[in-house]
């Protein structure tokens, strides 16, 4: 009806990059990193500037169009009138001269955030007064309305568009490589999966298993490593140490991509993946539990969105390797918020060096069970005494969890190094330390997209 006035929203006029089509959108973890990029620093991105002033400008017009239909074909009164006239002067003025203005400083990069935009538009609302000798006091309430519709612009392994709103990235990004990482799991061989010579066997499973290893239909006998067994149902708390130490600033992926920007885009995807398994138990209580502990000046453990949020944003490669610090943090938070609860344990470390600040007061264990001691004494290594001090700390505390009759404390240590680095120090000192409890998983830090896979596979593992 024409004397009736729809206000538009995103959804009457969305943005033209998206892709409303059932297809899957798919990025590869490359393309999820410069987006994560993008999002952790406003100031990249200059299509995504771009598409916040031309929505902006699609939304003014299309108002300024249907304002001035309503202002030619239906009676109103004198107050109405003037509300509605004092609208299309602020329209005109944002097609004609604020928002042409603002894409043309978008171009300069002299407006580097959606926030210097809207800071541009709203001192701009004073030259309306030049331009049309009075102030018009709804102006500020309607550039409000106006917000950006889209903000990130993400492109998927076949070539599609899409852009999505700063506070959305998380869920978009995350969903996606949660989703990346059941199924790669979902299609591992059935003989890696919970290959195990006790529990209730699955028929199934052990006959599929007997037929991949005869390559025959029907096999001719189910051998010992062929039986599968119900996988139970386990509750873990999975604690991912994260190092920020300055090391982790190394650019390892084309685009300027570093370390770091690898190591949160795992903890994001893992953060997901967890989310989604428990999700699909359907049960009163999630079975899993992620938390994320950065390896800073301060180590504390994230165990909420909103924190967990905060760390993505605001991590930075800096200072030294406290992976003990990191460590005892872990185990406090277990002893404080877990210790009538039986989950499991499963400590997965992402480091690229050694740790190199020792810690300072009591520890769990004893370093007389270790041997880390007489490692050092009996060696010519040329690795720092600190280090030696905090690798002999961690071993003392490795060795404490395994003998811990408590509950079950399972260690995963992944290394980002190249290969040339087995046999170095850095590698013989590392598996000293994890000497009786686990072994090192070394990573080349340019196939860190395949960290969370490999993560989730070692949990797994460890948990056979």
């Amino acid at each position: 009806m024409s004397d009736k006035i729809h206000w538009l929203t995103r959804a009457h006029y969305p943005d033209p990059l998206v892709d409303y089509s059932s297809t899957e959108f798919i990025i590869e973890f490359q393309e999820a990193a410069q987006v994560l990029q993008q999002w952790r620093n406003p100031h990249l991105g200059r299509s995504s500037r771009e598409g916040t002033v031309m929505s902006m400008a699609a939304t003014a017009r299309a108002a300024y169009a249907m304002i001035q239909d309503k202002l030619l074909t239906t009676e109103l009164d004198a107050d109405e009138e003037k509300l509605l006239v004092d609208k299309v002067k602020v329209y005109k003025f944002m097609l004609d001269r604020t928002l042409p203005e603002a894409l043309e400083l978008v171009n300069l990069d002299q407006l580097l955030t959606a926030e210097d935009i809207q800071e541009f538009i709203k001192k701009h609302l004073e030259l309306m007064g030049q331009e049309y000798g009075e102030h018009i006091s709804i102006a500020q309430s309607m550039m409000n309305q106006l917000e950006s519709i889209s903000d990130i612009e993400i492109t998927d392994e076949f070539g599609r568009k899409r852009r999505i709103s700063r506070s959305d990235v998380l869920d978009v990004i995350g969903s996606v490589l949660g989703n990346m990482l059941v199924r790669q799991l979902s299609m591992w061989p059935v003989d890696d999966i919970i290959s195990r010579p006790r529990g209730r066997i699955h028929l199934k499973k052990t006959y599929k298993s007997a037929i991949m290893r005869e390559g025959k239909i029907p096999p001719k006998q189910i051998m010992t490593e062929d039986l599968q067994v119900v996988d139970k149902d386990r509750l873990a708390l999975v604690y991912f140490i994260v190092d920020l130490s300055q090391s982790m600033s190394k650019a390892v992926f084309k685009e300027g991509l570093t370390r770091l920007d690898g190591a949160l885009l795992t903890s994001l995807g893992l953060y997901y993946y967890f989310k989604l398994v428990n999700r699909r138990k359907r049960r009163d209580f999630d079975s899993f539990k992620m938390h994320v502990v950065p390896v800073s000046k301060e180590p504390y453990v994230i165990a909420d969105n909103r924190k967990f949020e905060d760390f993505l944003l605001g991590a930075e490669a800096k200072g030294k390797t406290r992976l003990v610090h990191a460590s005892y943090a872990a185990f406090r938070h277990v002893q404080e918020h877990y210790q009538n609860v039986n989950y499991d344990v499963q400590i997965v470390y992402l480091t690229d060096g050694r740790p190199n600040v020792p810690f300072e007061g009591a520890l769990p264990g004893s370093t007389l069970n270790t041997g880390m001691e007489e490692y050092f004494k009996n060696s010519e290594t040329k690795t720092p005494k600190e280090a030696q001090r905090c690798m002999v700390q961690l071993s003392q505390m490795f060795n404490y969890l395994k003998r811990n009759k408590s509950r079950n404390w399972k260690i995963s240590y992944f290394l980002m190094a190249s290969k040339r680095f087995m046999g170095s120090t850095l590698w013989n000192d590392t598996k000293e330390m994890l000497g009786g409890v686990t072994q090192p998983i070394l990573i080349d830090p340019t196939e860190v997209d395949s960290l969370g896979r490999r993560i989730l596979q070692e949990t797994i593992r460890n948990e056979d």
